[in-house]
């Protein structure tokens, strides 16, 4: 007897589909953050499955190349671990940038990140730490408030006041410190500024005791495609901050004109 496929069948298994995908990637996930090898219970656990659907998937992650064991104990290969190709745009962009990022740290202290906007998302492509007593933390996602960071502030003086709503929300927006910008017309009016220079400040805008000032790096068409950022104590900022500024712009500055991997930025993303 012919079977007929329903269309109520094809949608429950495109959910159960996008369900089990949505599972190994948490669990990818899961393995990355932890940076040691994980029991299938431990990996169950911090993922809230039973460990019989854990362990299935996990088999499925072994197949496609994820996922390698080592005893009991599951690793990410290193198609998981580091599944950019040497040569992608965002590790050429990383080689590029390093030896100006070392000179910018050793010539002022803070810390120097190397930010790429990926659409409306802002990834570190690589940092060199600060010299001073705390070590600084930062994750490969930025998350820091757009309002109230370079990178943020950078990445919406590209946008048009239609898209920095809608990035935004509305105003009055969340106070980090008492001298985050708050209003919109002031925050706009800034973003304007920002936009007509190639670089933006935070001073105490989303720590206290931390500011930062960076320059965008840009496609030539003018489209943003990213910054170098200098942060740190404030201590830092206090006489130095026009000479950073200088020598970010000019850095920055450096790597649009020259820079291939700028260019090849500008492929990967369309702009």
């Amino acid at each position: 007897m012919a079977t007929v496929t329903t269309s109520e069948g094809s949608a429950e298994r495109r959910e159960a589909d996008s369900g089990a995908l949505a599972r190994g990637l948490n669990i990818l996930s899961r393995l990355h953050e932890a940076a040691r090898p994980l029991s299938l219970q431990d990996i169950a656990e911090s993922v809230g499955l039973p460990t019989t659907t854990c362990h299935r998937l996990l088999q499925s992650l072994d197949v496609a190349g994820y996922v390698y064991r080592e005893g009991s104990l599951y690793c990410p290969t290193p198609r998981a671990a580091c599944p950019l190709p040497l040569e992608h745009p965002l590790n050429r962009l990383r080689r590029d940038t390093a030896p100006l990022m070392r000179e910018l740290q050793e010539r002022h202290g803070p810390s120097v990140l190397l930010i790429a906007f990926l659409g409306d998302h802002r990834v570190t492509v690589e940092c060199v730490a600060g010299n001073y007593s705390v070590t600084p933390y930062f994750d490969t996602t930025v998350t820091a408030p757009l309002h109230a960071s370079v990178s943020g502030k950078i990445l919406l003086s590209d946008r048009t006041d239609e898209q920095r709503d809608a990035l935004l929300g509305q105003a009055p927006y969340s106070a980090r410190t008492e001298w985050t910008i708050r209003d919109r017309a002031a925050l706009y009016a800034e973003l304007e500024e920002v936009r007509k220079r190639g670089w933006a400040t935070n001073q105490n805008e989303n720590v206290i005791g931390i500011c930062a000032v960076g320059s965008r790096l840009a496609a030539p068409s003018g489209r943003a495609l990213g910054a170098i950022v200098l942060t740190g104590p404030s201590r830092f900022f206090a006489k130095g901050f026009d000479t950073m500024r200088d020598d970010l712009l000019q850095a920055c500055q450096m790597l649009n004109s020259t820079s291939h991997a700028i260019r090849t930025m500008t492929q990967l993303l369309g702009v």
